[in-house]
């Protein structure tokens, strides 16, 4: 991302302060009710705002008024219930930012522009794996609202992949029967339902098809033509129209928007991923990761933002890092280029300078620390492998101690 996204949180939920920049590529660890998925989902909900604020598919005043902002849009991520009286959040986005304080919220337009990065945002949350124990999804009933959202795109990805989909690991296959409207999982010498597939492949199916049939659909759209600004004006009287129409209810309004919102055109992809390595083995988890930062790649402007509680995603990132600077180093000698694709493949390297890593403990948010460009060992997941090997080094002299009473 060329431009600065920046999110400021002072006393929100589990957290007290954070101030974050978000990057191409930015990670959030921490323990269990730390803040990952809050910072996630504010960060999920602002980008949300603004693409449409930028489409003119809703207005400063609509958000603004009636306490829409934490009725509505932090209710929408069960956000809702963490406003405290000091609550502080500013979001500073490419277009608009974002200001909530003493029980206020406001918008304020940085510039007038004809000309947006409209991105198409996608949270995908970590009960995703819901969606895939039950044959035909869509049937189930009174989903949060993000996993209804996230199930959409799900069955849209379905549809445009039912030719098949090779996981990035173990050489499993998906397909989809459109008629019947199942899913299933393909090995070597077996086929089996999604629904009675491991956990692992109920986790990574969701969002696998789900990144790479938007990121392709992004990838697509930037190769068309954006409207020009009569048409946009068009559309905001349309949008208006709508709005201002008593007789829909809300539900009604949106469906409308989002069938006007679909004649714009995405520039980026913003990819906001939920424990990404859930229920996988660590070798799986490089293989995923390494497809995340594909699509990711795919375009410059698009961006990924992963919540982990795995050592290994902050490890593989370090050597993701690390083959990008080699692969500058070595960039006029073929054979070590092709070496360097063995560990990882080229299309999955990662720009240092465009990774951001954050920890949360006890309610701050602080930067990971770096060696040399690169992602340190010295971070909480990585000293919690630490801690396995001290505890066994305890328990050896433990022994130790016994056989030399003995």
């Amino acid at each position: 991302m060329s431009e600065t996204v920046r999110l400021t949180i002072h006393e929100f939920g589990p957290i007290s302060d954070a101030d974050i920049v978000f990057d191409k590529y930015t990670v959030l660890t921490g323990k269990q009710g730390s803040g990952k998925s809050t910072v996630a989902k504010l960060y999920s909900m602002f980008t949300w705002m603004e693409k449409d604020l930028a489409r003119r598919i809703t207005s400063e005043k609509y958000i603004t008024q009636y306490a829409r902002f934490q009725k509505k849009y932090c209710a929408y991520h069960r956000l809702d219930t963490y406003f405290k009286e000091d609550t502080v959040i500013h979001f500073y986005g490419l277009h608009y930012n974002f200001f909530y304080e003493q029980d206020r919220f406001r918008i304020e337009e940085m510039e007038s522009q004809t000309d947006y990065n409209v991105a198409k945002v996608m949270y995908v949350p970590a009960e995703r794996n819901f969606l895939s124990t039950v044959d035909n999804p869509t049937n189930l009933k009174n989903l949060p609202e993000s996993l209804q959202t996230f199930l959409e795109e799900f069955e849209n990805a379905k549809k445009e992949l039912n030719n098949g989909y090779q996981l990035p690991f173990n050489e499993i296959g998906f397909e989809y029967d459109v008629l019947n409207k199942i899913s299933w999982i393909k090995g070597k010498d077996y086929k089996i339902r999604l629904s009675a597939a491991s956990s692992g492949y109920q986790s990574v199916i969701p969002l696998a098809l789900v990144t790479k049939f938007l990121s392709d659909l992004v990838q697509d759209n930037a190769s068309k033509e954006d409207l020009d600004l009569k048409e946009r004006n068009q559309i905001k009287k349309e949008v208006d129209r709508v709005m201002n129409d008593n007789t829909l209810t809300e539900e009604v309004k949106f469906a409308i928007l989002r069938t006007i919102s679909s004649r714009f055109r995405y520039s980026h992809f913003v990819n906001i991923v939920e424990e990404m390595e859930q229920n996988l083995y660590p070798e799986s988890q490089m293989g995923v990761l390494f497809e995340l930062l594909s699509c990711t790649n795919k375009t410059e402007q698009n961006s990924l933002l992963l919540t982990t509680h795995s050592p290994y995603v902050i490890n593989y990132l370090t050597l993701a890092g690390k083959a990008f600077l080699v692969t500058q180093k070595v960039s006029e000698n073929g054979v070590l280029l092709e070496k360097i694709k063995n560990v990882v493949p080229s299309q999955s390297i990662v720009n240092p300078m465009q990774l951001r890593i954050y920890e949360l403990k006890d309610g701050v948010v602080q930067p990971l620390k770096e060696y040399e460009g690169l992602p340190s060992d010295e971070n909480f997941l990585n000293m919690q492998l630490g801690l396995t090997n001290d505890l066994f080094d305890r328990l050896l002299e433990i022994e130790e101690e016994y056989d030399n009473e003995h």
